[in-house]
Formats: structure tokens, C-alpha cells, sequence
């Protein structure tokens, strides 16, 4: 594009964002790993926590799809919070407090399984959701310095029909 080019972007109402959505999809993103709430049976399981992170690795396909699965899981809910947080905040500050957040909500996810039956709590699922929430929110503010980095220009119509680009 030339210095004298410019762009009219337009987004209709119904295509923005509204924050009840954005609220909508962070709670669901909280709740679905609780489910099924049949396993909660209301006594602690501390033997079966896996207190170390990744000392049960191995390169099988079930724990390739958790690991990866609690990565995209948690990238989508640092992103969507990232994008909700308030803009004002330094780059460095905003992601750290998506990772903190994401570090509570995980821990206690990871808490509520030790009352469940068929579920075994795992600091490889916490350290896997930190770093999900982490690129997530590190995603979300390169995407919004992208879009706060493209110069806006204003095109005016008067209401003779004259045209000023500004």
C-alpha cells in the first residue's frame, strides 16, 4: 500500500465481541473439566496425587493427547481472558496476572479431583495449563499489538460530497 492508500473497516454490531459471551466461554472453560460430577464422592484421595510434575511421562498416545489437551485447553482461556483484562496494564503485568489466574483456577480444578473417583490430580496437568494460559495471553497481546500497530486513517464526507482523508 502507498503513503495515500487507506482502509474503511467496518464490523456490523452483531459481530462484536460482547463481554457476556467472552464471561460465557471463561466459565464454561472452567466448568468442563469438572464433569462428571458423579465422580465426586466427598473423601480425599492424597495417595494418588501426582505431587511431581511429568515423573510419570511417557511418549504414549494418551498422555501426548493430555499434555496437549491441557495446552490448548488452557491457551484459549488466557487468550479469552488476556482479551477481557484492562488495556491500560504493561504487557509483562497483564500476562502474569492471566498466568496467576489460570494457575488458581487449575490448582483447584486439580483440587476438586482429589474427591473424585476415576480422576487423578496431577501437577503435570497444573504445569500444563500454566503454560497454555501463557501462550494464550501471549497470543492475545501480540494480536492486539498487531491491531494497536496499524495506522488508522480517517476518511470525511462532508455533506457536499467532499472527501478528506486525515
Amino acid at each position: 500500500m502507498g503513503s495515500d492508500s487507506f482502509r474503511i473497516v467496518t464490523v456490523p454490531m452483531g459481530m462484536k465481541p460482547k463481554a457476556g459471551l467472552l464471561w460465557f466461554w471463561l466459565v464454561l472453560l472452567f466448568l468442563t473439566p469438572l464433569l462428571p460430577l458423579s465422580n465426586f464422592v466427598g473423601h480425599p484421595h492424597w495417595d494418588v496425587i501426582r505431587w511431581i510434575p511429568f515423573q510419570d511421562f511417557s511418549l504414549s498416545t494418551d498422555m501426548f493427547i493430555d499434555v496437549i489437551g491441557n495446552i490448548v485447553w488452557f491457551m484459549l482461556f488466557g487468550y479469552l481472558l488476556h482479551y477481557r483484562m484492562n488495556d491500560n496494564a504493561s504487557p509483562f503485568r497483564s500476562i502474569m496476572t492471566v498466568v496467576l489466574i489460570a494457575a488458581g483456577v487449575s490448582l483447584s480444578l486439580e483440587f476438586f479431583q482429589v474427591f473424585c473417583h476415576n480422576r487423578i490430580p496431577s501437577m503435570t496437568d497444573v504445569t500444563c495449563n500454566i503454560i497454555g494460559a501463557c501462550l494464550g495471553g501471549c497470543f492475545s497481546e501480540q494480536h492486539h499489538a498487531r491491531l494497536a500497530a496499524e495506522p488508522v486513517r480517517y476518511l470525511v464526507i462532508e455533506d457536499d460530497g467532499s472527501k478528506t482523508l486525515l
